[in-house]
């Protein structure tokens, strides 16, 4: 029961927004009022059970909407280019921690883990005066750079690496083998699970994020799905509700077709 009870609670935002997409906006308004009242009327069947479906929301969204398309691909270049950055930086980095041995390592290694659970308002003001000095505001820029420098994979992907016999090593370095060849001959290889569960969750975290967008950016042209979404008028809740339904398409496709590769690698590196 319990687990039924946290399925439930956990699906009915979601059920509640679908139904609310494929339906009028007066029953979306209709709803709430009955539901912001307390009443106990037909009102909640109506929306459980519309009368009738529509796609209007959709071809409107679809038509009449070019700015949700501009987000759109804000939201996924930024998060490309974010994830493949991060990729660059922190696979070298956690190479570093694996092959480098010298006193005070593991500290240096907790103090950069450490960045990975700072709060945004920690980081904001440092971060606002950087981009400042490098007239990065009100730029992709500005929230492109910051993302890059996330420690998520480093933390992610320095066990997988630990994972490789040693004898593995040393027989390719009595083979001739260089650091560079050692890097991308046989760590790679060993981490490929590693580094596709840190591009998935890298790639869901900054898809649904919009405070760098919020704080750094005001130029409307450049704001991410997120923030057009949050920024949405709440007398067309249909729209709302439509706009979040095409924004929730690409996480739950990444996440359904790299379920069982998700799962694995979880399970490996939690061993």
């Amino acid at each position: 029961m319990v687990v039924l009870f946290i399925l439930f609670i956990s699906l009915y935002p979601i059920c509640f927004i679908l139904i609310g997409s494929f339906i009028g906006n007066f029953e979306v308004k209709t709803y709430l009022s009955a539901l912001n009242d307390g009443s106990k009327s037909h009102d909640y069947q109506l929306f459980i059970f519309p009368k009738y479906l529509t796609l209007s929301a959709y071809v409107a969204l679809l038509l009449d909407t070019p700015s949700f398309f501009v987000a759109f691909w804000n939201s996924f270049k930024s998060t490309i280019l974010i994830t493949v950055g991060q990729l660059l930086v922190n696979l070298p980095a956690a190479w570093w921690f694996y092959r480098v041995t010298f006193k005070g390592k593991n500290i240096i290694f907790n103090l950069y883990i450490l960045l990975m659970v700072l709060p945004f308002v920690v980081l904001m003001v440092p971060q606002y005066m950087i981009l400042k000095q490098m007239q990065l505001l009100d730029t992709l820029g500005a929230v492109i750079l910051p993302g890059i420098f996330y420690t998520l994979a480093v933390f992610i992907i320095t066990p997988y690496f630990r994972d490789i016999p040693k004898s593995v090593i040393e027989y390719a370095v009595l083979e001739g083998a260089n650091e560079w060849q050692l890097f991308t001959k046989i760590g790679l290889p060993f981490a490929t699970k590693g580094i596709m569960i840190a591009i998935v969750l890298n790639f869901i975290d900054y898809w649904g994020s919009f405070e760098s967008t919020m704080t750094y950016i005001k130029n409307k042209s450049l704001w991410n799905l997120p923030m057009y979404i949050m920024m949405l008028k709440v007398d067309n809740m249909t729209l709302i509700f439509v706009s979040v339904v095409v924004a929730m398409v690409v996480p739950i496709a990444i996440l359904y077709s790299c379920r069982e590769f998700l799962i694995g690698g979880l399970t490996i590196a939690d061993k």
